[in-house]
């Protein structure tokens, strides 16, 4: 009988050492999930960051071609009116009202444009969070 006893209580014990390890295993699982997790979130938002700042320098450089364009552009404009409109300071303040009009409309379409492209998309990283939470729930139901 107290064999019997010292056998079941052995038993025990290794039940509880194993369950006690298991716990430390999954718990070392849920860290590296976590880890690998934040990880991808990361690198979801550097991508997006890097995408924002290549339109942002495209945009820039455009904008500077565009301005000397647009300089060149004025000057040809002023000369040609010179036969309609006489004085060169009313001919030079209609051009610059006409360009702030065009330039605040393009900067405003680029703006709003910007502004709808800076949001990083976070559905793949909350996706595979999700089917890593699944996993995890399905293994520790199976067990």
């Amino acid at each position: 009988m107290a064999q019997f006893e010292d056998t079941m209580e052995s038993e025990r014990d290794e039940g509880n050492g194993r369950v006690g390890e298991i716990l430390h295993q999954l718990t070392d699982d849920v860290k590296t999930i976590a880890h690998n997790e934040i990880e991808l979130a990361r690198l979801e938002m550097e991508k997006t960051a890097k995408t924002v700042a290549t339109d942002a320098a495209a945009i820039l450089l455009g904008g500077i071609v565009a301005l000397i364009g647009l300089g060149l552009l004025s000057v040809s404009a002023v000369d040609a009116l010179e036969p309609i409109i006489e004085p060169l300071w009313l001919r030079l303040v209609i051009m610059a009202v006409v360009y702030l009009v065009i330039g605040g409309a393009v900067a405003g379409a680029f703006a709003r444009r910007l502004k709808r492209d800076v949001k990083p998309d976070m559905s793949r990283p909350r996706r595979q969070a999700q089917r890593t939470v699944d996993a995890v729930r399905e293994a520790i139901s199976n067990d």
